[in-house]
């Protein structure tokens, strides 16, 4: 292995790095970590702020999966030079990386479907999920209130978006905000996966509040299947909860949605989750 480290992967060498990861993560997950600590020193592929993992590994804005790195994965980001490139290639082929771009096209599916006139999007990041869908439907008479915690994210977002005046940002803490409002859909793709049951349990009630009778809220998260845990764990430093559909059922009846019809699905890649709560169309 310590030749394809060296130059970078090719596209028939991926299997086996794959191997390699979840082999030895799951015969012991410390030891490898620490190992690979050593590993990390010496390839500017882990440890270069240019590269996807290094980048991730860096946290350059305090916490990993920042809007920088959601959308260089959005964006299908290569970083330069030869080694970097083929890491950085690796990593976007990987069912993880496209389970991320897939979020996004469920989010414009989504809205193209419901058309909905307000819709709560619950740690918007880099908001190109929302850019995209207003590129596709310009007329659309959907008003888009983005929360988000990371001021730089949402200067970010702005910046995209070129002054949009159907996107609204509110900049606070999940945790200390004030629910408000009635939307017809709210929605958040990747925050729940940071969260602890407690804390899962106790944001999803939260959100519940804001959900107009009738409408939906899709939380995404990471499924425990996730055949890229190793790499995101050990190669990225990359932790999330991972979570079964049985699970997530399980944590929103706990939230007091138990009557709202929970339906979990998935995107192609069948990574990512989607828990659809509908709140029942009469008043509870």
């Amino acid at each position: 292995m310590n030749d394809v480290f060296l130059a970078g992967p090719e596209a028939s060498d991926y299997p086996r790095i794959n191997d390699y990861f979840n082999r030895a993560y799951r015969h012991d997950p410390e030891a490898f970590s620490l190992e690979f600590e050593l590993l990390r020193q010496q390839h500017a592929a882990f440890n270069s702020l240019q590269s996807i993992a290094g980048y991730c590994c860096a946290k350059p804005y305090g916490y990993a999966g920042d809007f920088g790195l959601i959308d260089r994965l959005y964006m299908h980001y290569i970083g330069d030079g030869d080694t970097i490139a083929r890491w950085d290639a690796f990593a976007q082929a990987q069912p993880a990386a496209v389970a991320v771009r897939n979020r996004k096209a469920y989010f414009i599916n989504l809205m193209a479907e419901r058309m909905p006139a307000r819709v709560l999007n619950v740690a918007s990041g880099p908001a190109r999920d929302v850019l995209e869908f207003y590129a596709k439907w310009p007329q659309a008479p959907v008003t888009v209130d983005c929360l988000e915690y990371d001021g730089q994210a949402i200067r970010y977002a702005q910046s995209l978006l070129e002054g949009n005046a159907r996107v609204r940002f509110t900049q606070q803490n999940i945790l200390t905000w004030k629910a408000e409002g009635a939307y017809p859909l709210v929605w958040s793709s990747g925050l729940f996966d940071y969260f602890s049951d407690a804390v899962f349990v106790r944001v999803l009630r939260k959100l519940l509040l804001c959900v107009a009778p009738g409408g939906t809220l899709v939380i995404g998260n990471f499924s425990d299947e996730n055949p890229n845990r190793a790499f995101m764990e050990v190669g990225m430093q990359w932790f999330l909860h991972h979570r079964s559909p049985t699970r997530l059922a399980v944590l929103a009846r706990e939230a007091g949605a138990g009557d709202w019809k929970p339906e979990v699905h998935c995107e192609p890649a069948g990574v990512n989750l989607f828990l659809h709560l509908h709140r029942p169309a009469t008043a509870i």
